[in-house]
């Protein structure tokens, strides 16, 4: 029998407990609390010549012994120890074995392969975080995006199988998870798929896993979603006037929001734009200019800060202001509260809003107001009234205003502060549907006459 690379043949001793009191223990371990352990000349015998240095019926009370010809055939490397991997061939003899080992590496050598891998812990956990924090450091998320992953690592943390070595993570396990999903909202699922997509990506990189089962053509699919959303992007027109007529008649102490609530209407910035302007320096009544420099995000604690810059590059743009938005403006600059940030809005106590209680706010009014309104079932069965009406529906409401009076999208990106026009162009297929049978009926007459 000639020898070949990479594979080492021989008649190995191997040793079955017996008693059923021991499994569990490592041979070593029985081997060290028997009393004739001293006398015993097997314990430290692992490999025989030729299968003839040893009877298989050897007298001992810890372990049945057998002699094994085997054939072991190396398969890869690990990068971290550098010590090969290796796969065990049996056979009735060592030139059985062999031819075993023999006809699977020939296989493996054709099929290219030889693994390189890395025996590793690291579960899907420990790989996003990694590669989030990394990302964070390099600039290629910003503050509020670290955060919001990080808190999808967090949800994501609480199951079993993101936990143990992503080595270990069967495929059935990612698809039992992403089916409980199911009922989530498009964006969750999204998060938790990407977040998924990204660990065992970054494993196979590091050669922890070989096969990537969320990639390629028989990749787990990202699941599709079955929540029943309320969410739309626009008031409709008499809502709006609803909605408008309230503010303006709202006495600002009994609604002390009114004026930020009317400013996101008229001009459609983001609400977290408006949390933080300075009546100083982004404000410019003379010129009537609305100066939008940055945003309110999160630290990562959760805790609203004030950011550096806008939500996007494009963010960052000048407001004109019309006799609407400078009346606003006025109002707004009137009620105004001395404080240490120069915020134009910020609460009685001088420290600045955040977007929740302003959200909280407005649904308050569109509960009181009948705008939006649905019936959905609480945790004990009953039906509650709740309205799908939220802050950032007040920018939507804006813009689709604007796509209704034929603003050019490419003029609505600048003053939305939009990166993409396509996200723009959502505006105009959410129009009115009053203002939809209005441009009907012009068409209608246009082609009558």
């Amino acid at each position: 029998m000639n020898k070949v690379k990479g594979i080492t043949v021989g008649t190995y001793l191997t040793k079955t407990i017996k008693n059923p009191k021991d499994k569990g223990l490592s041979s070593k371990e029985i081997c060290n609390h028997c009393k004739m352990k001293d006398k015993c000349k097997y314990r430290q015998i692992t490999k025989f010549e030729n299968g003839k240095v040893i009877d298989n019926n050897v007298e001992c009370d810890s372990f049945y012994f057998s002699i094994t010809p085997k054939a072991i055939v190396t398969t890869g490397r690990d990068t971290i120890t550098g010590k090969r991997t290796t796969k065990t061939f049996v056979g009735k003899n060592e030139k059985e074995a062999f031819n075993k080992a023999l006809s699977f590496q020939i296989e493996m050598e054709e099929n290219q392969e030889f693994r390189i891998i890395t025996k590793s812990n690291k579960t899907i956990i420990d790989l996003v975080k990694n590669k989030i924090e990394e990302d964070y450091k390099l600039g290629k998320i910003i503050k509020a995006t670290h955060k919001r992953k990080s808190d999808t690592i967090k949800k994501l943390s609480k199951e079993k199988f993101t936990n143990k070595p992503i080595s270990k993570v069967t495929r059935d396990e990612v698809v039992k998870y992403l089916e409980s999903l199911k009922n989530y909202s498009k964006s969750t699922i999204k998060q938790n798929y990407e977040l998924l997509c990204m660990a065992f990506g970054q494993a196979k990189y590091e050669n922890i896993i070989t096969d990537n089962f969320m990639e390629g053509y028989n990749r787990v699919e990202k699941p599709k979603s079955e929540y029943k959303s309320h969410h739309r992007v626009a008031l409709t027109v008499d809502e709006q006037k609803k909605l408008v007529d309230y503010l303006n008649n709202a006495n600002y102490k009994e609604c002390r929001h009114k004026y930020i609530l009317l400013l996101l209407l008229s001009t459609g910035m983001r609400i977290g734009e408006a949390l933080v302007l300075e009546y100083d320096k982004d404000i410019d009544l003379e010129n009537r200019k609305i100066y939008i420099r940055r945003t309110q995000t999160k630290d990562n604690n959760g805790k609203a800060i004030i950011g550096n810059t806008t939500k996007t590059n494009t963010g960052q743009r000048t407001l004109n202001m019309n006799n609407i938005i400078y009346q606003i403006i006025q109002g707004a600059l009137e009620q105004r509260i001395e404080n240490k940030e120069h915020l134009l809005f910020c609460k009685e106590d001088r420290t600045m809003y955040v977007e929740n209680s302003i959200n909280s706010s407005l649904k308050r009014i569109a509960l009181d107001l009948d705008i939006g309104i649905y019936e959905e079932e609480n945790t004990k069965g009953n039906l509650v009234k709740k309205t799908d009406i939220h802050t950032h529906m007040l920018r939507g409401t804006f813009a689709t205003r604007c796509a209704e009076a034929k603003i050019a999208p490419a003029v609505l990106k600048r003053i939305l502060g939009h990166t993409d026009i396509t996200v723009t162009m959502k505006y105009y297929v959410d129009v009115d549907t009053e203002f939809e049978k209005a441009e009907n009926k012009n068409v209608e007459d246009y082609l009558i006459n």
